[in-house]
């Protein structure tokens, strides 16, 4: 293994006089335990964009864990006509979406509740109708205001007779539990009500509707590198910990190696001036190597967490890691996230080699994928080749599952 690495590193500075290989702006690696090892500026910040998300998956799978479910509480109040109150107590579950919401009315249903008075929710109830897709949503720095999540969930509602059957034909292949054939609710009013405003202790009864657990929340957010979904991860966890406080504990990482201001990587604006999520090659090294030891340590791995070039669910449609990278050096044996920014391309994740796991990531300049191609081929062709994941099938995203209600007592 260490006669390989010192070929493998000799090989780089071989091949970085190739016409691709000089556009690297930066590259690093660590086989297994190792340390890392790489370009001479490998402990200098640079953007990073969408590979943000794998330190916001880190974070959350360490502070929250991969089992951990966004608990959305739904309190009923009968009101004398026979119609309910409802109101809706959010956790920032970035996925609640009118499948979602579907789920939830069928629950409503299940309990006789089929017309409602008042529907409100609290600040921290995230909605929109098709988070996964929405251009502003997915690939900006968009959000949704209060009148956005009003005016869609009236449009919701309004629409059930004409949506719920193509709801029904997508969710419940993809689900082991039976879904009402039919749902029906009408709605009155829709509105936001803060929790410091509701009285929960009026309610009549409540009970919790659960997301999928947080590692397919964090698979989607990186198969189609949903920008909405990990902002709202790093907020909520922002709530109660400071990310650079984190990082510095876990990885070692100084003021020097990162600055970070979302967990998507999509440029903010401060004083007047686009800045970008950065970091150090040795340090994005060093958080995808922990987020392997986290998530084998709770029981899943990094395929449960990461695109798989290749292995993408066809009902979900293909990740930006199969879109770019794979080849048949990569099928099933590239586990990463993609980053793109309009100064430069970054991929970092692992290779999987007849020799063992390579953690590693690299940088080029904009749209110059050829040269991370090139360098994640010299990895693996060093490495005896690539070693594919067996027995590896990939499960399409639902927001719901079988533990998705939980009664309160």
């Amino acid at each position: 293994m260490k006669n390989t690495l010192k070929t493998f590193i000799a090989g780089l500075v071989l091949v970085t006089a190739t016409t691709s290989q000089a556009r690297l702006l930066t590259s690093c690696s660590a086989e297994g335990a190792d340390n890392v090892k790489g370009s001479s500026n490998m402990h200098s910040k640079m953007p990073i964009a969408s590979v943000s998300k794998v330190f916001t998956s880190l974070w959350a799978a360490e502070r929250l864990g991969l089992n951990y479910r966004f608990p959305t509480q739904v309190y009923l109040t009968k009101l004398n006509d026979g119609t309910y109150n409802v109101h809706l107590r959010g956790s920032a579950f970035p996925y609640f979406d009118r499948v979602m919401f579907y789920f939830l009315i069928g629950e409503l249903n299940k309990r006789g509740v089929k017309a409602i008075n008042e529907l409100t929710y609290d600040e921290n109830f995230e909605y929109g109708s098709v988070v996964r897709t929405k251009a502003d949503l997915v690939h900006s720095s968009g959000d949704q205001s209060e009148t956005d999540i009003m005016r869609e969930l009236r449009a919701d509602v309004a629409g059930i007779k004409a949506r719920y059957r193509t709801f029904l034909a997508q969710t419940q292949p993809l689900v082991p539990i039976k879904l009402p054939q039919s749902i029906s609710l009408s709605v009155k009013n829709i509105a936001a009500q803060s929790m410091k405003v509701f009285d929960a202790g009026k309610a009549d009864t409540s009970f919790i509707v659960r997301s999928s657990e947080l590692h397919r929340t964090l698979k989607e957010l990186n198969r189609n590198s949903n920008n909405f979904a990990a902002d709202k991860v790093f907020e909520r966890l922002e709530r109660s910990e400071k990310f650079s406080t984190y990082l510095s504990k876990t990885v070692g990482a100084s003021d020097n190696e990162f600055s970070f201001y979302n967990g998507s990587g999509y440029p903010e604006t401060v004083d007047g001036k686009k800045v970008y999520n950065s970091a150090s090659c040795r340090t994005v090294v060093e958080v995808v190597k922990r987020l392997t030891a986290i998530s084998q340590k709770q029981g899943k791995g990094l395929r449960y967490i990461l695109p798989v070039a290749g292995s993408d669910s066809r009902s979900d449609g293909n990740s930006t890691v199969t879109n770019i990278y794979l080849t048949n050096s990569t099928d099933d044996s590239l586990l990463a996230k993609t980053g793109t920014i309009s100064q430069s391309v970054s991929l970092a994740g692992a290779a999987l080699t007849q020799e063992g796991v390579v953690f590693f990531h690299a940088t080029s300049t904009s749209k110059d994928y050829a040269s991370i191609r090139n360098f994640l081929a010299g990895i693996i062709r060093s490495n005896g080749g690539k070693d594919p994941l067996d027995n590896y099938k990939a499960q399409a995203f639902v927001p719901f599952d079988e533990n998705s209600i939980e009664e309160v007592k």
